[in-house]
């Protein structure tokens, strides 16, 4: 929406010399694994609604100038959507992974991570702080995942991740809602 002509309709706005424009880049959306996958995405929404509250409670509780700022993104949704992971504005369901050293660099300020299952090992590495932190099933750690390199150790068992986490560019959303906030065709409310 930056730049883009007030007066004309955004699903006509199109750039000289690019043949396929994506319009839908202007709002937040669901993934394709959520649009494939409806009721799929409905039961785990059902089945993690007490979970997220408690995740959420946390934060507010213990990080409330983050919370603050994650929670704005989520009341800003179009035609105000509830977010179920509130105030993150995603969220990964991992199965049996361990991951390899990285940062999320399109994560927001703030990730947290809830393991689950019946396992040993599995330890959360942070590179930069020297950290490794020994999570059982059903605690929560909360760091910047895309400022440290981050990565969990090899466990046995069976082990699942919960992963919450916000996105580095909700706030242009928050700002200005991208660029459209001023637009002719386009509405918002606060």
């Amino acid at each position: 929406g930056h730049g883009a002509p007030i007066s004309s309709h955004p699903n006509l706005i199109k750039k000289d010399g690019i043949a396929r424009v994506n319009h839908m880049q202007r709002l937040p959306y669901p993934s394709n694994t959520i649009l494939l996958n409806p009721n799929q995405y409905s039961v785990i929404t059902n089945i993690l609604q007490d979970v997220c509250a408690i995740v959420a409670e946390a934060i507010e509780k213990y990080l409330p100038d983050e919370y603050s700022h994650l929670d704005l993104a989520c009341s800003l949704m179009p035609l105000d959507e509830n977010v179920f992971s509130a105030p993150f504005t995603g969220f990964v369901l991992n199965l049996s992974c361990t991951t390899l050293a990285h940062k999320d660099r399109t994560d927001g300020t703030l990730c947290v991570v809830l393991p689950f299952g019946q396992f040993t090992g599995g330890e959360i590495v942070e590179y930069e702080t020297g950290l490794v932190i020994n999570l059982m099933a059903g605690d929560f750690f909360a760091f910047p995942s895309a400022r440290i390199t981050h990565f969990n150790l090899p466990y046995s068992g069976c082990r699942g991740s919960l992963v919450f986490h916000s996105d580095l560019h909700s706030a242009s959303w928050v700002k200005d809602r991208n660029g459209w906030s001023e637009h002719i065709h386009t509405t918002f409310t606060s």
